[in-house]
C-alpha cells in the first residue's frame, strides 16, 4: 500500500506506487496551522502559504512558478487548515522532477520580497473580506466563534485585518523557520514512481530545509464560555444557518461509526435530512451535515439556507431528525451508508492526488496510516447499536450551538435549543 522512509534530518517521505497511473502527485505537508498561532500571529500560516507562491530562488516571481507547472498541464495549489498546511503539485509522470524542483524551491528558498509582501497583504485582506461578505462562508466562521470561544480554533484561519496588518517580513520568516523544519514535514508521493528514486530525489531537493527541530505545541481544546446562539444580522433573501456541537478527535476508534452516522443523517441526496427537510417539507434547497476530526476535539455540523419564514420550521425539522437518529436507524440504512462510504473510497483510489493526500495527511496528523483495506474493515465493523449510541451521546441540546446570518432576531430562535 505505501512505503515510508525517515531521512537523517527527520523529514518523512511516504509513497504509494501506482504503475497504471499516467500522473504523479507530490504533497508536502507541514505540521502547522492556525491553532498553532498566538493571537498576535493569527493568519501567519495562511499568509506564508500565499507568500511562497510569490517567488523563490530559481523561480523569482509568481508567473514563473505557476507557468512552470501549468505549462506542462499540471496543477499547483496549497491550503491552510487548523492543524496543517499543504502544498501540492500533480503532473504527468515524466514531469516529476520539475514538480519537485518547483515545490522544494518555493519552500526551501522563498524570496519574501518586501514589495510583494505588501501586495499579498492586500490580497489576504480581500480574501478575509470575501469570507465576511459571503453568507455561507460567514456562517461557518460564526459557528467556529461560538463553538470554540476565545480559542485559536474559533478564529478565521486567515486571521483578521488587524492581525495580518501586524505580520511583517521578519515575523513571518521567524514563524516559518520555527515550524517549517524537517521533523515537522511529510512529503507524500503517489503515482507512477517507485519509492527509492522518490526518496533519493526528495532528499536532495529538501536538503537545504533548515529550521529548529522542536516539538510543536498548541493550546489544548477548551469549551470556554459558550454562547448557544450567534447572529450576524444583515439584509438577505435567505438565512444561512449552521447547527453544530463538539465532536470527537481523529484518534478515537469510534470515528468510523461517527462518519457513518453523518452519512445517514446528512451526506448526500439519499440522507435523512435531504429527504425530510428538502424533499418532504420543501424548506430548503441545500441541507447537509459534516464532521471534522482534530487532535483533541472535533465537530459535527449541519448547514442549511432557508427563507426567513421557514427558519423555525427548518430548525425544528433538523432537531427532529437528530432526535430520531438515536433510536430509529435501520439495518438497511446502515448497509447503504457503509456501501456508499466504501464505494467513494474505491473510486477515489484511481486518483494520484487523492492517494498522496491519504497517506501524507495520516502520517503527519496520526503518525500512522490506515490502508484502504484497513478502513473498509473498520467500516464493515460498524454496528447499528454503536451508531445510535453515538447519536445519543453527541446530539444533546445543551451542547448545541446555532449560528445564523441574515434577517433574523436572536430571541426568535434561542428557545429552540432549550430542553
Amino acid at each position: 500500500m505505501y512505503e515510508l522512509s525517515v531521512l537523517p534530518s527527520g523529514l518523512r517521505v511516504i509513497s504509494h506506487h501506482m504503475p497504471a497511473s499516467r500522473s504523479v502527485t507530490i504533497c508536502v505537508y507541514i505540521g502547522v496551522g492556525s491553532r498553532y498561532e498566538k493571537d498576535c500571529e493569527a493568519g501567519a500560516s495562511h499568509f506564508i502559504e500565499h507568500m511562497v507562491f510569490r517567488g523563490s530562488a530559481k523561480y523569482p516571481n509568481s508567473q514563473l512558478i505557476s507557468s512552470a507547472i501549468e505549462g506542462v498541464g499540471g496543477i499547483l495549489n496549497a491550503a491552510t487548515d487548523r492543524e496543517s498546511t499543504l502544498y501540492y503539485a500533480k503532473v504527468g509522470s515524466d514531469k516529476f522532477a520539475l514538480a519537485l524542483d518547483v515545490l522544494s524551491d518555493m519552500l526551501v528558498t522563498p524570496v519574501f520580497d518586501p514589495e510583494d509582501l505588501e501586495k499579498e497583504r492586500k490580497v489576504v485582506y480581500e480574501e478575509i473580506s470575501m469570507s465576511m461578505d459571503n453568507p455561507s462562508h460567514r456562517v461557518g466562521l460564526l459557528i467556529d466563534e461560538i463553538l470554540w470561544p476565545n480559542h485559536p480554533l474559533g478564529r478565521d484561519i486567515a486571521g483578521s485585518r488587524q492581525s495580518v496588518a501586524g505580520l511583517d517580513r521578519q515575523r513571518l520568516l521567524s514563524f516559518m523557520h520555527c515550524h517549517y523544519n524537517p521533523a515537522n514535514v511529510v512529503v507524500a508521493v503517489a503515482g507512477d514512481i517507485k519509492h527509492a528514486p522518490a526518496v533519493s530525489a526528495i532528499s536532495q531537493a529538501f536538503s537545504g530545509l533548515g529550521g529548529q527541530n522542536i516539538v510543536q505545541t498548541f493550546e489544548p481544546y477548551h469549551s470556554g464560555n459558550p454562547c448557544p446562539v450567534g447572529v450576524d444580522k444583515r439584509d438577505a433573501e435567505q438565512i444561512n444557518l449552521m447547527l453544530a456541537m463538539p465532536g470527537m478527535n481523529r484518534l478515537d476508534n469510534r470515528r468510523y461509526a461517527f462518519s457513518i452516522l453523518n452519512t445517514i443523517l446528512g451526506d448526500g441526496m439519499s440522507s435523512r435530512l435531504f429527504a425530510h427537510v428538502r424533499d418532504n417539507l420543501g424548506l430548503a434547497y441545500s441541507v447537509q451535515s459534516g464532521t471534522e476530526f482534530l487532535h483533541d476535539t472535533g465537530a459535527f455540523s449541519i448547514f442549511a439556507a432557508v427563507d426567513p419564514a421557514n427558519l423555525t420550521a427548518c430548525i425544528e425539522a433538523i432537531l427532529s431528525e437528530m432526535e430520531a437518529a438515536k433510536t430509529t436507524i435501520t439495518a438497511e440504512e446502515l448497509t447503504k451508508a457503509k456501501e456508499m462510504s466504501k464505494g467513494r473510497i474505491q473510486l477515489a483510489m484511481e486518483d494520484s492526488r487523492y492517494m498522496a493526500k491519504w497517506i501524507g495527511s495520516q502520517e503527519l496528523l496520526c503518525r500512522r496510516v490506515n490502508t484502504h483495506e484497513d478502513v473498509i474493515r473498520l467500516i464493515d465493523g460498524v454496528t447499528l447499536t454503536s451508531v445510535m449510541e453515538l447519536a445519543g451521546e453527541y446530539f444533546r441540546k445543551p451542547e448545541m450551538r446555532l449560528a445564523l446570518v441574515g434577517q433574523i432576531d436572536k430571541e426568535k430562535v434561542s428557545c429552540l435549543l432549550k430542553d
